[in-house]
């Protein structure tokens, strides 16, 4: 019986083992050693160099705003004094815990004690002069530069002698590497002769079997799946020929299962697309290529033409209602570039003709999060919006039809008022003239609020900037403002509410002041402030504000029907965003608006 290789080969890896576990563990010990004094070495080393970077920079920014006071007198200019002031000693203590050794702890002292001095022979007492006064000081200000640049000089020397501790660490470090390495060599020079021995035992007794295996391999390779290993030569091998030949009829029986599931998936597919032909709305989706994947009946049902092969076969996409293309990228390619597009409406001109499409589009994305791909659902409306536009005609006739009779009674209060002398008939003909104009107000706003539901966005470019200045020149622009890819008419109706009110809303006798401002906001949209100087919103009222006929203020003699806010809020929801109200710091109201980036055609200062 062929004697057991473990008994043969045990003692040469005895030997091998003591000798790789002394070298993995002169490696690992020594240079876990070596690192991590290093490493605590370099951490603290940076630590120190933050930190007096961080020290000078509080000085800086508290010289900045003493010398912006100093210059102006104008309290602004100590905010960042202050904010340096208070970061300057948790810096400082930074500094002199991470000092790397006592000659830099000195030095930072040093610093220390020439930015005591500027702070209270300059800093201070210009920060407690009066506002408004000029505290230029030629003897102060000489005075100042002197030990700000002696505190800089001072910062230099710590940054020096920072730099000059890495150096040493690194110096030490890999002269204590070498020592190590060389150590290592040795020892790897013992393993290889203790290699060498197994080798020639192990070539001896395992040549002949692993060919016998590397044949069978090879017949299974070539398509024999019947061939099996022959279960002979060392206990070691005779096991590992057995497990080998129970693997492989494992195998086989994995090979059936597969196949099943296989099958499986192809009846779970055909299912899927059967559901999806099911439902009324067009669904197509696509590889990272852009390739079209799959089309349901629907979507099918729209191509008369055959079925598209890629993103450019579409139907060509064009704004709706204006006949021009669309410049935005189609929102098949925008998903797979890992943009959600939500409700986004599309006149597809194909062969059946103009067609009204409200789409979606979303990316699909692997377990890791990468995008594997896109889907589109999309839902004809082009009959909705026929019906939406004869609501609105009807809606436009029977406003102008109301129009008409208070027009008339407008004429005869007119004609009434010319011909009264009494003081109660002439009170009593403008009550009627008053009436009249606000149920006219009333029927605009309503025209208005049903419109800004119900009417299909037109998006084109809006140049905010133009058409806040064409509303009203008296308000105020901080920054530029962005061009958005909107319905121009109900930007127009939401900022001429917005504007308007901010002006109804002033006091008696204060002039108005409303300012326009734009700043990104996350995900690439936009967000608009409105911000005025009036009577402002009492908080409880806030947040009913946007909803229909609601007048925060109509007990305190201001007109109104209680629907401009409501238009406003209907306007932003139809685009996708959200508006709010708020406290104007120092009296009055700020409206925010946030946009999606579908809005922004241009951002703010392109």
């Amino acid at each position: 019986m062929p004697k057991p290789i473990a008994v043969t080969l045990r003692r040469q890896f005895v030997w091998l083992v003591i000798v790789l576990l002394s070298v993995g563990a002169a490696r690992f010990l020594g240079g876990q050693y070596l690192g991590d004094v290093y490493d605590g070495q370099l951490r603290r080393i940076a630590d120190a160099g933050h930190a007096n970077q961080r020290m000078l920079q509080d000085l800086t920014d508290t010289e900045t705003g003493v010398r912006g006071y100093q210059l102006t007198g104008d309290p602004q200019f100590l905010a960042p004094f202050r904010a340096g002031a208070a970061d300057y000693p948790l810096a400082r203590a930074a500094a002199l815990r991470a000092a790397p050794d006592d000659r830099t702890r000195v030095l930072v002292r040093d610093q220390d004690q020439l930015a005591q001095q500027w702070l209270a022979q300059v800093a201070l007492p210009i920060s407690a002069l009066p506002p408004g006064y000029p505290g230029i000081d030629a003897h102060r200000s000489a005075r100042g530069k002197e030990l700000f640049d002696a505190i800089r000089a001072a910062n230099a020397a710590v940054a020096t002698a920072v730099e000059a501790a890495q150096r040493a660490a690194a110096s030490s470090y890999r002269t204590a590497s070498t020592v190590l390495e060389a150590a290592l060599a040795l020892l790897a020079l013992l393993s290889v002769l203790v290699a060498l021995r197994i080798h020639r035992a192990a070539k001896r007794m395992l040549l002949e079997p692993l060919a016998a295996l590397q044949d069978l391999l090879d017949r299974r390779a070539f398509g024999d799946l019947t061939a099996r290993a022959a279960v002979a030569g060392p206990p070691e091998v005779h096991r590992l020929a057995t497990a080998l030949n129970a693997g492989l009829d494992e195998t086989g029986r994995a090979r059936e299962r597969i196949v099943a599931a296989a099958d499986a998936v192809a009846a779970q597919k055909a299912y899927l697309d059967q559901v999806l032909d099911v439902i009324e709305v067009a669904v197509l989706t696509c590889d990272t290529d852009g390739r079209i994947v799959h089309l349901n009946r629907v979507a099918r049902s729209r191509r008369a033409d055959g079925v598209p092969q890629t993103i450019a076969d579409l139907d060509p996409v064009h704004l709706p209602g204006t006949g021009a293309a669309d410049p935005r990228p189609h929102p098949l390619a925008r998903a797979l570039a890992g943009d959600t597009v939500t409700a986004q409406e599309m006149a597809l001109v194909g062969a059946a003709g103009e067609r009204r499409v409200v789409a979606d589009a979303r990316p699909l994305r692997d377990a890791a999060g990468q995008v594997i791909g896109a889907v589109l659902t999309g839902y004809d409306v082009t009959d909705l919006r026929e019906r939406e536009a004869d609501l609105a005609a009807f809606a436009a006739i029977a406003a102008h039809d109301l129009r008409s009779p208070l027009t008339a009674v407008s004429g005869y209060t007119e004609i009434l008022a010319d011909g009264l002398t009494d003081p109660d008939d002439v009170a009593v003909v403008t009550r009627i003239g008053s009436g009249v104009e606000r149920m006219r107000r009333l029927i605009d706003d309503l025209l208005a609020y049903a419109t800004a539901r119900d009417a299909p966005l037109e998006p084109a470019p809006v140049d905010l900037s133009s058409l806040i200045a064409s509303i009203s020149p008296a308000v105020r622009l901080a920054g530029p403002l962005p061009v958005l890819d909107a319905d121009a008419a109900m930007m127009r109706r939401l900022f001429e509410n917005l504007i308007g009110n901010a002006l109804k809303y002033t006091p008696p006798g204060r002039p108005a002041d409303v300012c326009v401002s734009a700043a990104p906001s996350a995900g690439g949209g936009v967000h608009l402030t409105v911000a005025d100087r009036g009577i402002g919103i009492p908080a409880e009222q806030r947040g009913r504000v946007f909803t229909s006929f609601h007048r925060a203020h109509g007990g305190h003699g201001y007109t109104g029907t209680g629907l401009g806010l409501a238009i406003c809020q209907r306007v932003v929801a139809r685009h996708g965003g959200t508006i709010s109200a708020a406290d104007n710091p120092g009296g009055g109201t700020c409206i925010h608006i946030d946009l999606p980036a579908a809005c922004v055609a241009q951002p703010v200062g392109s």
